[in-house]
């Protein structure tokens, strides 16, 4: 097999986990130590990652930065937190991820290209056209796509073509126009367009002997997921999985003798939730026509979901490469999970 240059748009990276990503970036870079994947990445994609993951972890944890909420957890838990700003929390967090992304993009080997090494003319010329990114409806917005693409045009040739994985649409209109780039969706529809979607034995059967352990660990995954309810300043407070069906799998062996198998696949999860929100019936609104809460009222219950989930999960072999056990089990949709607690009157 010959080597595929590869692009990886910043959803995918960021798509595949915190740094040092999940199973599917690991099966990647299999591909990468065989010789048979070359990575390319730029200098603004590795930014974005590590902004979108420094976002992410500020928002859960930019409380800390202030002394109230540090008094209260001290008062309640008996913990000290250190003394931070919320600005010095958020320069810690860039500079962990800055660093965790480049480490990750090491480890496959990337090849670095500078946005600083295309012309801007380039780009403008084509703002100016309405051409490639900027066709149609698209706004300043794309300038830093359109940056990464001509990035790309400078590697791809008839001998070097390039696939880049993304699922961004907004890549679609530029990559038809030219002849050396080509689109795909996933990592997962990177492999097949490689012509590596291998079967390993009876994935489907090794996973209902495994029901129990397969249950645990989309349990867990769940519990680390999101679920947004339908109800305004609703809270889902706990997830039990009672049922997982198989959808479609894909399997992946590993370049490597005894290396785990790499499975990608979509399910069907059911599961129990419990969750509480405010009693809106109590709500009044303002005199600037809002509704707001009066009292400490709440509303609690319970109620099953079903749903479909793409994930990504490592099974260990045995001597004789034969599945062994469940490594790891990870979502790759890592949006939100909307949800309806119960069809009544407290919907906006």
């Amino acid at each position: 097999m010959n080597r595929t240059k590869v692009f990886l748009d910043s959803n995918i990276l960021i798509q595949a986990g915190k740094p040092p990503g999940g199973p599917v970036l690991e099966r990647l870079k299999h591909l990468v130590n065989a010789g048979l994947v070359t990575v390319l990445t730029t200098d603004l994609t590795c930014r974005e990652v590590a902004k979108k993951h420094t976002e992410n972890d500020y928002n859960v944890i930019k409380e800390v930065g202030q002394p109230h909420f540090r008094n209260i957890v001290k008062d309640i838990l008996g913990t000290k937190f250190p003394k931070i700003t919320k600005s010095k929390l958020k320069t810690k967090l860039a500079k962990s991820y800055r660093q965790s992304t480049e480490a990750m993009l090491t480890e496959l080997n990337c090849r670095m290209l500078k946005i600083d090494d295309i012309k801007p003319s380039k780009v403008l010329f084509s703002y100016t056209n309405g051409e490639g990114f900027f066709a149609g409806e698209a706004k300043k917005e794309q300038f830093p796509d359109a940056f990464i693409f001509e990035c790309l045009k400078a590697e791809a040739s008839g001998e070097e073509s390039i696939i880049v994985v993304s699922n961004d649409r907004d890549f679609k209109k530029p990559v038809e126009d030219e002849a050396h780039i080509s689109l795909v969706k996933s990592l997962p529809e990177l492999f097949e367009r490689m012509g590596l979607k291998i079967d390993a034995p009876d994935m489907e059967g090794f996973l209902e002997c495994h029901e129990g352990k397969l249950f645990e660990a989309v349990n867990e995954e769940l519990n680390c997921w999101g679920f947004v309810g339908d109800v305004p300043d609703s809270e889902i407070e706990e997830t039990t999985v009672t049922d997982v069906r198989v959808i479609k799998l894909a399997s992946f062996g590993s370049t490597e003798k005894r290396g785990s198998i790499l499975i990608v696949g979509r399910l069907h999860v059911r599961a129990e939730i419990s969750y509480a929100h405010p009693d809106w019936d109590t709500a009044m609104y303002s005199d600037d026509d809002i509704l707001v809460w009066i009292n400490d009222e709440r509303v609690s219950g319970e109620t099953e979901v079903g749903f479909n989930v793409d994930v990504s999960m490592s099974v260990a072999v045995d001597k004789n490469d034969n599945p062994k056990s469940i490594e790891e089990l990870r979502f790759l949709n890592g949006d939100f999970q909307h949800i309806e607690l119960h069809s009544d009157h407290y919907h906006d």
